[in-house]
């Protein structure tokens, strides 16, 4: 049978046929030559011949049936093919899943993060190595416990307008507060939460909640040493200021009493003793104009006025008129490459650095040459870079950070006067208002002095 119905049909019926047809025709024969002389000839003709005309509709018929059976069967097998396929991709799915499973278990269990999962209401579940060890729980304490049990009192109300946006967008945070430890102390915590809906068709919270302890001390202790260093630098301006006013009375006395001293006694004295006074009084001299520059450097700062847009094209304008008799006197040329922005700045305080940089331009002018000075502003990203080149005498480059701290100078006083302040007020200004300042010179060949503002 399993012959058969692995064989073609049409084969099957030919063959069939021809045997079937041999085999009916050697019985008839043998039957009507039985019957030849004992009845009609009709009688035994029509059996001889039946045999020709029955035997392939029956063989027909037993082709159809194997036919028949030939489709179940493999039906049947495509029936089995296809199971055996069913269970090896579900048994893979079911792998890739324990797989996955087994990873996120593995992420939830070892997440520096502390992780929890509960009920809408509340009601823990389940939860990490980190969430127990930031509430100081083991797991089944916790589960007898709500997040209502952890939390003070005074977040209550932000904790429900937390689970209202919870049902209304299913997640919430991150935001700050605090949980209360089992040792009672208080943790500061930041938590976030997202609602997923689980394949029985309930709903819980996923908890994701991050120690802040330390962040938040070294956030305190950084807002405490900020205020401590304000106080201090406000004591210290404060103790300039009433300083440089107290020390400006007895060098005005050491000054007049020293030119009293020269007016009574100037014949009595001699050229030595005329030379001592003028010494004292240039002392006293510069020692006030010290005192002033420390002045000047202690206010800086404490100016309480806001940021307002500023024409630098007037600040430059002011400076210029303020320095118009050192400028004239030394025919130096002030010029600007194209028309400076609006900066939001102090003015008055921008007008300090333009006035200290230009002035600075005039008195390190190289007599060999007309000094021409040019201001320019170009944009730099979010910044304005204002520049103030020269054509002086230029500094060294290994001088062009020092040149900016307070008392600094590279010349002797019998060559240029001056206090060494003035370009570390220069700094101290740009730098409040959120700049930096710096020099490209090469000594001989003049300077540029470029600093950055917002804007």
């Amino acid at each position: 049978m399993r012959l058969l119905s692995h064989m073609p049909l049409s084969v099957l019926f030919v063959f069939g046929s021809l045997f079937a047809v041999v085999v009916a025709e050697l019985v008839a024969a043998l039957v009507a030559w039985g019957m030849v002389g004992h009845v009609p000839a009709v009688v035994w003709a029509g059996a001889f011949f039946a045999p020709l005309a029955v035997a392939p509709v029956e063989l027909a018929v037993l082709v159809a049936v194997i036919g028949r059976m030939r489709d179940e069967m493999g039906r049947r097998r495509r029936a089995e093919m296809d199971l055996r396929e069913d269970v090896a991709r579900r048994r893979e799915v079911e792998a890739g899943l324990r797989s996955n499973e087994e990873k996120l278990r593995a992420m939830f269990e070892m997440s520096p993060l502390g992780m929890a999962r509960s009920t809408q209401d509340g009601a823990f579940l389940e939860a990490n190595s980190a969430f127990l060890s930031i509430v100081g729980y083991d797991l089944e304490e916790l589960r007898t416990l709500s997040f209502w049990d952890l939390t003070p009192f005074r977040f209550a109300e932000n904790e429900a307008c937390n689970l209202d946006s919870l049902e209304a967008v299913g997640h919430f945070g991150p935001y700050e507060k605090e949980y209360i430890h089992k040792a009672g102390r208080h943790v500061p915590v930041r938590l976030s939460g997202v609602l997923i809906t689980g394949s029985d068709g309930e709903s819980y919270l996923w908890s994701i909640v991050e120690d802040i302890t330390e962040a938040h001390s070294a956030e305190q202790a950084l807002i405490a040493k900020t205020e401590e260093l304000a106080r201090s630098n406000s004591d210290l301006e404060q103790f300039a200021f009433i300083a440089s006013h107290d020390l400006r009375e007895p060098l005005r006395m050491v000054s007049a009493y020293m030119g009293m001293l020269e007016r009574r006694f100037g014949s009595m004295i001699g050229p030595e003793g005329a030379d001592y006074i003028a010494y004292a009084k240039e002392g006293a001299q510069r020692m006030d104009r010290l005192v002033l520059d420390l002045l000047e450097y202690s206010r800086v700062g404490r100016m309480e006025e806001e940021l307002q847009p500023v024409p630098l094209d007037e600040v430059l304008d002011g400076v210029i008129a303020n320095l118009s008799p050192s400028i004239a006197q030394c025919g130096a040329q002030v010029e600007r490459a194209a028309p400076l922005p609006s900066i939001p700045v102090i003015r008055g305080e921008m007008v300090q650095v333009l006035q200290n940089l230009i002035g600075n331009a005039v008195k390190y002018r190289e007599p060999s040459r007309p000094l021409r000075v040019l201001v320019s502003a170009v944009r730099d990203g979010g910044l304005w870079r204002i520049s103030v080149a020269d054509n002086g005498i230029g500094i060294a480059p290994e001088f062009g950070d020092r040149i900016f701290r307070i008392f600094q100078r590279l010349h002797t006083r019998d060559r240029f006067e001056g206090t060494g302040i003035g370009l570390a007020i220069c700094k101290r200004i740009v730098e409040r208002h959120g700049g930096r300042i710096w020099v490209d010179s090469v000594q001989g060949d003049g300077a540029t002095f470029s600093f950055t503002l917002p804007g």
